[in-house]
């Protein structure tokens, strides 16, 4: 076996071919492209050499022991995420598409042009990585996390636990709605993995980190030559998610061109692939979810009505951290657990003052916000428990409890306050209630409207609008 292997490898092809000419002409080539290449005089030889960490794999129609055919099924069974083309003499052209219907992404005709041949292996690499990506990304999201439970024995958490105990064995749509960092995430897998669909793929599909050119593609997939740059086939994360769940995050974030053909797949359970004619059944359950109020949006015309109401057939809505401090204690134990077991280390307490502390804070950023305090705090702590010390500063601010609330016109804070400025709410009306969200906020978020907008979960319209009307600048 020869080789020419570059310092910068662009991958690892296999040449199965019975011809030698054929065989070093192809290695020369795709050497000088910074491709490894392997070798196999006959179909035997390449089902031997085979494996999943391939780049691609050349093969011909007509070998001796084991045609073309038989080695294309060896690779679809055992290393389907590696792509093949198949190198077909004159006259073949019958067996050649029979290969393409099981499953080899292209074929060329002897004698062919060389270019022609290393662009369709430089598609075929890049086709590779996208499969070996998606496979990883089904075995990460499918593989249960450590101590991925929803912690706290809180009215509030044992509530929502039965709540997901009972939804889990429906198969109905789901809105879970929350702040960000309430663990909306977390939520839907635990549904999942207690469903009827456990054993089939967790697939995310994040509408706001997606790029919009690519969001129709990633939902739906696509077929080759549905537009500039579409080499191959893709599917997409619908058909990922097939027998399993699919788990549309941020929902909100959906483009309104994008919205009447999730409605059609909700309603119908059909979908096709972006230049597709084939009518593809979409098996997967739908979970969803959104940090801002989509009736809001609905009424602003940014979310469409009859595709809210296909999405909020079962709603629930996670509380955010401030609501459940009684959960502190339980939420920090599994938290320094996981800490630990990434550091290899026994995991840490938490002395008393310190979770005093905790429990004065409102954390405005929930339990992703918790996550990286304790991190940070332990990685400071000398001992076995985090003290008050080993906490940020800014959590014994009294501002990171104490917000600006409403004045009177002299500028003074109302009577209905403890010894630290904050506004007592009992008695207070619904519109002092709103305004003193309003201003908190604000503050919280520098004065940025859009950010406000994103923690309330309302749209930075209804922001504006909320100035004027309660008289704020």
């Amino acid at each position: 076996m020869s080789t020419n292997l570059r310092s910068s490898c662009r991958g690892r092809v296999l040449i199965a071919d019975d011809e030698d000419t054929i065989r070093r002409l192809l290695e020369y080539n795709l050497g000088r492209q910074g491709f490894q290449t392997i070798q196999a005089v006959n179909g035997r030889e390449a089902i031997a050499k085979s494996d999943s960490d391939l780049t691609c794999a050349l093969v011909d129609l007509k070998m001796p022991e084991v045609d073309g055919m038989g080695v294309l099924e060896h690779f679809k069974r055992h290393h389907p995420d590696v792509p093949v083309i198949m190198i077909s003499a004159a006259g073949q052209l019958k067996d050649a598409v029979a290969a393409m219907k099981l499953g080899a992404i292209e074929y060329i005709s002897k004698p062919f042009d060389l270019d022609e041949l290393v662009a369709l292996v430089r598609s075929a690499a890049k086709m590779g990585e996208a499969l070996q990506e998606n496979r990883g990304l089904k075995e990460a999201l499918t593989r249960p996390a450590p101590d991925s439970r929803f912690a706290g024995t809180s009215a509030v958490a044992r509530k929502l636990l039965e709540t997901v105990s009972r939804v889990a064995q429906l198969d109905s749509t789901l809105l879970i709605t929350g702040e960000s960092g309430v663990g909306k995430g977390l939520v839907a897998r635990m549904i999942h993995r207690a469903s009827g669909r456990a054993d089939g793929p967790f697939i995310t599909a994040s509408c706001p980190a997606l790029p919009r050119e690519l969001l129709e593609s990633e939902m739906f997939g696509h077929e080759r030559g549905a537009f500039t740059g579409a080499h191959q086939r893709r599917i997409g994360r619908i058909e990922m998610a097939k027998g399993g769940t699919l788990f549309l995050d941020e929902i909100g974030d959906l483009p309104l061109l994008l919205q009447p053909k999730l409605l059609n797949v909700l309603q119908d359970r059909q979908f096709q692939r972006l230049g597709g004619a084939e009518v593809l059944d979409a098996d997967a359950r739908l979970i969803a979810a959104t940090n801002v109020d989509l009736a809001e949006k609905v009424a602003a015309r940014e979310f469409r009505e009859d595709l809210y109401y296909r999405l909020n057939v079962i709603p629930i809505h996670i509380p955010p951290l401030r609501e459940r401090l009684d959960d502190l204690p339980d939420l920090s134990a599994q938290i320094l657990s996981r800490i630990g077991a990434a550091r290899s280390r026994e995991p840490l307490g938490i002395e008393p003052e310190a979770m005093s502390v905790l429990k004065r804070y409102r954390w405005p950023g929930n339990i992703r916000e918790l996550e990286n305090v304790l991190e940070r705090s332990a990685a400071f702590c000398e001992g076995d428990f985090i003290t008050a010390d080993d906490l940020a500063p800014e959590l014994h601010s009294a501002s990171a409890w104490s917000r600006p609330g409403p004045t009177d016109e002299a500028g003074n804070a109302p009577e209905e306050a403890d010894a630290n400025g904050v506004p007592q709410v009992g008695g207070m009306t619904l519109e002092d209630l709103e305004r003193l969200a309003l201003q908190q906020t604000l503050v919280l978020c520098g004065g940025n409207k859009a950010a406000t907008a994103r923690k309330l979960g309302i749209t930075e319209k209804s922001i504006y609008n909320k100035l004027t009307r309660l008289g704020l600048r």
